[in-house]
C-alpha cells in the first residue's frame, strides 16, 4: 500500500503539526481526504473570507493611514490545519480592529513539509516576485520558522523594503535568526514547568513525574527541553522519562502508573518501530489507558483526554501577530522587537470531574473548557429569587395562619359575648314582662284552685256527680298545661349558651311569642293583628332567639306608640313567602317612626330612641338575623310609623 509521508520541521509551526497534524495516509483514503480538504477550503472561503480573499472594513481615514492597505501572509504549511485556522482567525480579528480603512490580504502557502527542496523554494520565490511586482505591500507576515527564513532570504525579490512581522516561532529559533531592523515577531514558549506547576496544584500529594516522548528528532528535542526545564525538581520529585518505546509499550507503562503520579505527554511523532502517528491521537490512547492523570503543553491536546496544561492558544498568537502588523503599517517599528505569546492554564472540565479534582485549586486565570456548572452556579439568581419568593410565601402563610387563629379566637370570644349579651337582653325583657307573666300564671293557677275546691264539695255530696267531677278534672289539667306552657317559654328564654338551629315554623314561633306577651300588650292597650301565611313558613333557626327577636320588635313597637292615642296603638305582623323563596316577616307600628338622624345607625350598639334604653336590642336582633343567614332592615318607604322586615332562608 502506497503511503504519503508528511515530514516534520523544527520550530513552533512544526509544533502545530506535532500537536496533532502529522499522519500517514493510505492510498485508499486519498479520495476521501481530497473531498474533506475541499470541504474545509470551502468552509474557509465562506466563514473566513479574510484568509483567501480581500476584506473590507469601514472607510474611516484616521491616523494618516490613507485609503487601502495590502498585506501578504506567507504560511509555512497547510493553512487548513486546525492550529493554522485558529491562528488565522486571531490574525483576522486584530487586523479588522486595528486597521480602520479598507485593506486586502494575499495568502501564500509554502507547504515545506512536503516540498522543502531549495529548488522548489527558488521557483516559488520567483513566482511570487512576478506575482506581486506591481503591488505595493504594506507588511509581510510570515507564519512559522520556515516561512520566516524563506522571506528573509527572498524578501528583496518579493517585497523589498516591506516590514516583516512573524509568528509561530519558538524563542530559541528566533534568537538564531539574523533579523533585519524592520522585523518584529511573536515568539512562543511551550511551558513545561508551568504545566507541572498546574499538575502540582491539582495533585498536591504527587511525588512522581513521568514524561513521555517519541523516537523522532523532534521528539528527542522535546525530551532535552523537558530535562532542562525540570532539572530543578529532581530533589523533590522522582522524574522519569519514557522514550524509545513502541506505542503498545507506552500504553502498558501508562496502565501501571499510580493515581498519584503525574503523566506529562509531550510528543510521540514516531515510536521505536519507526511508525508515525498523529500526536494528539497518541495522547488520546495514552490518556484513556493511563491510571494517572495526564497533562500536555499543547492546547490542541485539551479535549483528547488530558486534564490540561499551561498552554498558549494559537488564536491568541494570531491576535498578537496582527497587532504587531498594525503597528508596522502605522510606522511604529521597534528593531528586533520580540514579544512572548500569552499563555495560561487551560483544563478540561470532564477530565477534572473524572479525576475528582477541585476547581478551587486552579489558578485564578485558568480557562475551563466544557465546564458544566452546577445547578446552583448556573441558576443562582433564579434560585435565590425563588427561595425569596418561597420565604415570603411561607412568611405570608404563617402570618395568615396566626391572623386566622387570632381572628378565630376573637370571633369565638365575640360570639360568646354576643350570646351573653343576648341572654342578658332576654333577661332584661323578661324583667320588663314580669308583671304580665305573673298575671298570665295567676289566671290558670286561680282556675285550678277554684276547680279543685268545687270538686272537693262535689265529692262530699251524696250521691257524687261523677260526670261533673270529670269535667272539673279536665279543666284542672288544661289550666295546668297552660301554666306549664308559660313556664316552659320563660325557661327557653332564660336558657344560656349556644343556640341550636333546627327546622321550625316561623308562624308558630310568632304565635307563641304573642301568647307570651299578650298580657303586657293588653296592659299597654296595644292591639296586635297577625296575618300569617296560610301554608306555614318552614325555616331553620333557634326558637328562643327568634322569639327574642319578635318580642324585642313587639315591645319596641309598643314603646314607640306610648304617646299616641289608644285607638291608634296598633301593631301589624305579616308573614309571607317571597318569589325568590325567602321567608319574610314584617312588624309595623303607628308610632312617630325613626328620626332621620338615626336611620343610618339605628342598628349600631348603644343607639336608642328611648330615654332610658340601652340601645342594644336592635343590634342583638340584627346579629340574630345574620346568624340565621337572613337580614333585618327597616322599610325606608314607610311614611307613618316604622316597619321592620325580617327575611330568613327557607329550609
Amino acid at each position: 500500500m502506497a503511503k504519503l509521508r508528511v515530514l516534520l520541521r523544527g520550530g513552533t509551526y512544526g509544533a502545530m503539526v506535532a500537536a496533532g497534524y502529522h499522519w500517514w495516509i493510505p492510498r485508499s483514503h486519498l479520495y476521501w481526504l481530497h473531498r474533506r480538504v475541499v470541504a474545509v477550503v470551502l468552509l474557509i472561503v465562506m466563514a473566513c473570507p479574510f484568509a483567501l480573499s480581500p476584506a473590507a472594513s469601514a472607510t474611516k481615514t484616521s491616523d494618516g493611514l490613507g485609503e487601502g492597505r495590502r498585506i501578504l501572509v506567507v504560511y509555512e504549511n497547510d493553512p487548513t490545519l486546525p492550529a493554522a485556522l485558529e491562528f488565522t482567525q486571531g490574525l483576522k480579528t486584530s487586523l479588522e480592529e486595528g486597521i480602520p480603512v479598507r485593506f486586502e490580504t494575499y495568502s501564500e502557502y509554502l507547504d515545506l513539509l512536503r516540498f522543502s527542496d531549495p529548488k522548489n523554494l527558488s521557483r516559488k520565490a520567483a513566482d511570487m516576485a512576478a506575482k506581486y511586482a506591481g503591488i505595493s505591500l504594506d507588511v509581510v507576515i510570515a507564519v512559522g520558522p520556515g516561512a520566516v527564513k524563506f522571506i528573509l532570504e527572498h524578501r528583496g525579490e518579493i517585497a523589498p523594503g516591506v516590514p516583516l512581522v512573524f509568528g509561530g516561532t519558538r524563542v530559541e529559533t528566533a534568537k538564531d535568526l539574523r533579523l533585519p531592523a524592520d522585523a518584529m515577531g511573536v515568539v512562543s514558549h511551550f511551558d513545561v514547568k508551568g504545566t507541572i506547576d498546574l499538575a502540582r496544584r491539582l495533585q498536591p500529594g504527587a511525588r512522581t513525574i513521568v514524561v513521555v516522548t517519541g523516537s523522532s528528532d523532534f521528539d528527542r528535542n522535546w525530551e532535552a527541553a523537558a530535562r532542562r526545564d525540570l532539572a530543578g525538581l529532581s530533589g523533590e520529585f522522582d522524574v522519569r522519562y519514557l522514550s524509545g518505546l513502541t506505542i503498545e509499550r507506552f500504553v502498558e507503562a501508562a496502565k501501571r502508573l499510580s493515581p498519584d503520579d503525574i503523566l506529562l505527554i509531550l510528543t510521540v511523532v514516531q515510536d521505536a518501530e519507526g511508525k508515525r502517528f498523529i500526536p494528539r491521537e497518541v495522547v488520546r490512547q495514552l490518556a484513556s489507558a493511563s491510571a494517572a492523570p495526564s497533562y500536555g503543553v499543547y492546547s490542541t491536546y485539551v479535549g483528547f483526554g488530558i486534564v490540561g496544561g499551561h498552554v498558549e492558544s494559537f488564536r491568541s498568537v494570531g491576535e498578537d501577530v496582527g497587532k504587531l502588523a498594525v503597528e508596522a503599517i502605522q510606522g511604529n517599528i521597534s528593531p528586533g522587537r520580540l514579544i512572548a505569546s500569552s499563555s495560561r492554564p487551560i483544563v478540561d472540565w470532564l477530565q477534572m470531574a473524572r479525576w475528582g479534582f477541585d476547581k478551587d485549586r486552579l489558578p485564578v486565570n485558568s480557562v475551563i473548557q466544557d465546564y458544566q456548572p452546577t445547578v446552583w452556579e448556573q441558576y443562582r439568581l433564579e434560585i435565590l429569587a425563588i427561595l425569596a419568593v418561597m420565604a415570603f410565601q411561607f412568611a405570608t402563610i404563617a402570618a395568615l395562619i396566626v391572623q386566622y387563629r387570632r381572628r378565630r379566637r376573637i370571633t369565638d370570644e365575640l360570639a360568646l359575648e354576643r350570646l351573653e349579651l343576648a341572654h342578658l337582653s332576654r333577661v332584661h325583657q323578661l324583667g320588663e314582662l314580669s308583671g304580665a307573666f305573673a298575671h298570665e300564671l295567676n289566671q290558670p293557677l286561680t282556675s285550678i284552685l277554684a276547680n279543685a275546691e268545687a270538686g272537693e264539695r262535689l265529692l262530699q255530696s251524696e250521691p257524687a256527680d261523677i260526670g261533673e267531677i270529670r269535667e272539673i278534672l279536665k279543666d284542672i289539667a288544661s289550666d295546668d298545661k297552660r301554666a306549664a306552657s308559660i313556664i316552659g317559654q320563660l325557661r327557653r328564654l332564660m336558657v344560656k349558651g349556644e343556640a341550636k338551629l333546627e327546622p321550625l315554623d316561623l308562624n308558630e314561633a310568632i304565635a307563641a311569642t304573642l301568647a307570651l306577651a299578650n298580657s303586657e300588650l293588653v296592659a299597654r292597650q296595644t292591639t296586635v293583628r297577625f296575618d300569617a301565611h296560610r301554608a306555614g313558613l318552614k325555616v331553620r333557626g333557634s326558637v328562643e332567639q327568634l322569639q327574642q327577636l319578635v318580642l324585642n320588635l313587639l315591645l319596641n313597637a309598643a314603646d314607640a306608640m306610648s304617646k299616641v292615642s289608644v285607638a291608634e296603638r296598633k301593631v301589624e305582623i305579616e308573614t309571607r313567602k317571597r318569589d325568590d323563596g325567602m321567608c319574610e316577616m314584617s312588624i309595623s307600628d303607628c308610632g312617630p317612626g325613626i328620626p332621620p338622624e338615626l336611620k343610618t345607625k339605628i342598628f349600631k350598639p348603644f343607639v336608642s330612641t328611648k330615654d332610658k334604653g340601652l340601645g342594644l336590642g336592635l343590634a342583638i336582633c340584627r346579629s340574630i338575623a345574620l346568624a340565621h343567614g337572613g337580614s333585618l332592615v327597616f322599610d325606608d318607604g314607610r311614611t307613618k310609623g316604622a316597619k321592620a322586615v325580617l327575611t330568613l332562608p327557607s329550609c
